[in-house]
This record gives C-alpha cells, sequence and structure tokens, in this order.
C-alpha cells in the first residue's frame, strides 16, 4: 500500500502570482517531455509539486535543472546523459525519477531490458564501452567517499574534464531530486 503524498497538489486556480508565474514558465519548459508532469487538475507532480510550494527555492532550481541537463546534453549526448541520471535516481529508489527518467531514457534510444536493468540497481551485460564507463562513474557517485582514482581516470580520458563535470552535476541534481521526492513521497503515474 502506498503511503499518502505529503503535499497536496496545488491547482492552477489556488496559486499566487509569484507561483503563477512559475507554473507558466515550467509549463512552457515542459510540454515535450514524455512523461506525465502534471495531474488532469492541472497541478504539477514530481519535484515541481516542491518547487511550486517552495516558490522562491523553485524559481531558482528549475531553471538550474534545464542549465545542468542541456550542458550534459552537449557535453556527452542523451544515451551518457541518461545511463548517470538512471543509476543516480535509481540508487536514490526515488519513484517518480526512475519513472520519469526511464522515458526520457527510451527517447535517447536505451533499451527497455537496459533501463529495468539500472534501475534495479544492477549493471546491464551489454552497456558499450562509453556507457560503462559512465556507469561506473554514476555508481560511485552514488556511494560515500570519493571516486576511486581509476575510475575517475577513465571517465576523463573517455569524456575529458568539461564532461566528466558534466556528468558530475548530474548525478548531483539527481541526488538533490531523490531527495525532494522521497522526503514528500512523490509518486510515479502508472507506467503506461
Amino acid at each position: 500500500m502506498q503511503a499518502e503524498v505529503r503535499l497536496p497538489y496545488l491547482k492552477p486556480e489556488d496559486l499566487n502570482e509569484e507561483q503563477k508565474e512559475f507554473y507558466e514558465a515550467h509549463a512552457a519548459a515542459m510540454q515535450s517531455m514524455p512523461y506525465i508532469w502534471k495531474w488532469e487538475n492541472g497541478g504539477l507532480n514530481g519535484p515541481s509539486n516542491a518547487l511550486i510550494h517552495n516558490v522562491g527555492i523553485g524559481k531558482m532550481v528549475f531553471p538550474l535543472s534545464r542549465a545542468i541537463i542541456g550542458n550534459s546534453l552537449g557535453s556527452v549526448g542523451g544515451g551518457i546523459h541518461a545511463i548517470v541520471a538512471l543509476v543516480t535516481v535509481g540508487a536514490a529508489r526515488a519513484q517518480y525519477a526512475m519513472y520519469a527518467n526511464g522515458k526520457l531514457a527510451q527517447g535517447f534510444g536505451l533499451s527497455d531490458r537496459k533501463i529495468a536493468s539500472i534501475l534495479a540497481g544492477q549493471r546491464p551485460s551489454d552497456l558499450t564501452a562509453d556507457e560503462a564507463i559512465a556507469y561506473d562513474l554514476a555508481l560511485s557517485l552514488s556511494q560515500s567517499g570519493p571516486v576511486p582514482g581509476p575510475v575517475f581516470s577513465q571517465a576523463i580520458e573517455k569524456f575529458g574534464e568539461n564532461g566528466v563535470a558534466a556528468l558530475v552535476f548530474v548525478a548531483g541534481f539527481y541526488k538533490l531530486v531523490g531527495t525532494i521526492l522521497n522526503a514528500f513521497n512523490e509518486p510515479a503515474p502508472a507506467y503506461p
């Protein structure tokens, strides 16, 4: 039995002016997403529900998310970005993030089998060499302590300083997202 969500979903008509501004900017940016990011009543779900409740933070975090994701996609591409995001949200067991990032990973060409394995905490046997390096980096970042030297060196050799930095920011951002989602018990919509 699923515990109840800890923050109510705010309907657009119940928002104050600052929240309405955030909502409109958010809705414009999210239109092309392949996952459910708002409920039928218009209430935002996922981490956006917490961000609209704390709109001052939301107005900083949402643009930051767009910048981190855009930088990663431009630096290492969608598939590598998706591997790091999936490892991170899977390690956090953040249900909504697992759902949303699974949908995004499909769009970046990852097979359903790879996605399911990663979200289950298992290393897929058919990772490409680049995906394996990204997986190892993300797994190391999802654990306590520093990234082992050989893992870091291999990532630098493959993705360069800028690429590794982009992936580190992705992992850090999705740790934040996982924390938010787990604190407020945000569920995943039914996975079609």
